[in-house]
């Protein structure tokens, strides 16, 4: 059981990860090609639809492929840890 949490934790933590480091990503990317910060808060009456719209899209679908792409490799490391658990057991 204490195995399957910590690879629990490895997936979390890689979908942390990838999560956090895209939305920096995106609001990288916005800054150069809108020449501005994106918004803080799509909501504010300043904040134009037009902008608010492509930053709320442009956003949540770089971090929802990040979580997804974060949920694929931590399952996939918890695969090979768990294979290679198997395979000791057998050799020994």
């Amino acid at each position: 059981m204490k195995t399957r949490m910590f690879w629990s934790m490895v997936g979390y933590t890689a979908v942390l990860g990838a999560s956090l480091l895209t939305r920096h990503t995106a609001r990288e990317a916005y800054r150069k090609t809108a020449g501005t910060a994106p918004p803080e808060n799509p909501g504010r009456r300043d904040t134009r639809w037009r902008e608010a719209l492509a930053w709320g899209v442009a956003s949540g679908a770089l971090v929802g492929v990040a979580r997804v792409v974060g949920h694929r490799l931590g399952d996939e490391a918890r695969r090979r840890g768990e294979r290679g658990r198997a395979r000791k057991r057998l050799k020994g």
